[in-house]
């Protein structure tokens, strides 16, 4: 199979869409793409790289394709995509269209149900920044570049997977990495059994080295392998000892075959430590040694809305952050909590249903945060809502915290709300993947001085 230099992608504004879409033109492609949710500084960045992107799905914009990518996302009912089987237009899935630009490269792939966008990022900076020159695909911007996807000279092919649909077992990687693995996508896997036999499938796929979180590798029992874990855990080979939460960062210590290294990042969060130890544990089976790995970390300012701090505006700062997984929320919490600051927090949710999977599982996230905003659930596609909405889980967070001030709103009055709560101190965050991401940008503009 190759692909088709005139090639049009079909949910173009999704961020594995989007990214794909720029890596094809690194690669000498001829794109266009449709999607009628598409952001406005998205659509500016596509134009920018000469990519044609409709706001709208139609038959016509198909006149000069030669082939059609899609995503698990894209409904069969999709009329460009009705329109490719009807004139014979060959159609792949995104994954197999990552595929093809991997050919003659050593990919290091990365899975993972939280943290494996930023630790993605992390292994490209790493390797880019050292020289290797590699290519480059991640779901969201590495803030030094200001990019999400990139071409390199160099052997090695830096990518994010997706185990959310399962088509991260159509890789077979030279190296990779689990940074975790949770209850998480049971739509598609049906139980956590089916989603860890998913993952040891993936690991029996690596040709070479395997890094995975100390957990992971407990779980999953991979072994008989070029294997190194990380983690707190005694026991993990490069262990996190200590960790020293600071304004500008997070600093610690960790331990590699009977040494101490001293880290530092400017990013918040433990999580992120562990994220760097599972970038830098690939990063030495790759032949970066320990210390240049370190030292290339400390310049490393994260990936867009990985609570990623968007500004200050009277007093508040404000923080946009991608989680969506009571863990992963709780964990945004920990990272923010030694600002020392109140919490406020707007929350959407994601997928009808993840909200029905992990439902009992979001109040306890929310024990950190003081005010709470939850707006109506992001469906992300999805057409069956099992009759939830944001109001459930107000009442979840409620019936776990009775004096926890919890307000379900809808998006168009957020800032009203804001502005009655807000107070000069405070910390505000905007939690959530959907286009939540939308409040978030105007935040710096509606909030008063």
């Amino acid at each position: 199979m190759s692909l088709p230099k005139r090639l049009h992608l079909i949910g173009i504004g999704g961020t594995g869409m989007s990214s794909l879409a720029f890596l094809l033109k690194d690669f000498g492609f001829q794109v266009s793409g449709s999607d009628h949710y598409l952001e406005d500084h998205l659509k500016l960045k596509l134009e920018q790289a000469s990519v044609i992107a409709f706001p709208t799905h139609h038959p016509d914009h198909l006149k000069d394709a030669e082939g059609v990518v899609i995503s698990s996302a894209i409904p069969d009912s999709n009329p460009e995509l009705l329109a490719a089987l009807r004139r014979g237009i060959p159609i792949f899935h995104r994954m197999d269209a990552l595929m093809e630009l991997q050919k003659g490269k050593k990919t290091i792939a990365v899975a993972g149900t939280h943290g494996k966008g930023t630790t993605t990022g992390m292994i490209g900076f790493i390797f880019r920044e050292f020289g290797f020159s590699p290519t480059f695909y991640n779901g969201a911007e590495i803030v030094n570049y200001q990019k999400r996807a990139f071409r390199g000279e160099g052997e090695y092919f830096i990518l994010e997977t997706d185990e959310s649909d399962g088509s991260f077992l159509k890789i077979r990687p030279h190296g990779a990495v689990i940074t975790n693995l949770s209850e998480d996508h049971l739509n598609f896997w049906g139980s956590f059994p089916g989603l860890k036999s998913g993952f040891w499938k993936f690991c029996s796929s690596v040709s070479g080295n395997l890094v995975l979180s100390f957990e992971s590798q407990k779980l999953l029992g991979v072994q008989d392998r070029p294997l190194l874990t990380f983690g707190e855990e005694e026991g993990a080979d490069f262990c996190l000892r200590e960790i020293e939460p600071r304004m500008d960062g997070v600093g610690g210590s960790f331990t590699f075959r009977g040494k101490r290294f001293e880290l530092f990042i400017p990013l918040l969060g433990k999580f992120n430590l562990l994220n760097a130890l599972g970038a830098i544990a690939i990063s030495f089976m790759e032949g970066i040694p320990v210390e240049n790995s370190i030292q290339i970390l400390a310049r490393f300012r994260g990936i867009k809305r990985r609570l990623e701090k968007l500004g200050e505006k009277g007093g508040i700062l404000i923080f946009d952050d991608y989680a969506h997984h009571p863990n992963e929320i709780k964990k945004t919490f920990e990272a923010l909590k030694p600002l020392n600051r109140r919490i406020v927090c707007v929350f959407q949710p994601h997928r009808y249903s993840r909200i029905k999977a992990l439902r009992g599982s979001y109040g306890e996230a929310f024990r950190l945060a003081d005010i709470v905003f939850i707006l109506p659930i992001f469906s992300a596609g999805e057409q069956i809502t099992f009759g939830l909405t944001g109001e459930e889980l107000r009442g979840e967070i409620m019936a776990s915290f009775p004096e926890k001030f919890v307000r379900f709103v809808q998006k168009d009055r957020v800032f009203e709300e804001l502005k009655m709560v807000l107070q000069p101190g405070d910390l505000l965050v905007f939690i959530g993947p959907g286009d939540i991401d939308r409040l978030s940008e105007r935040s710096i503009d509606e909030i008063d001085a």
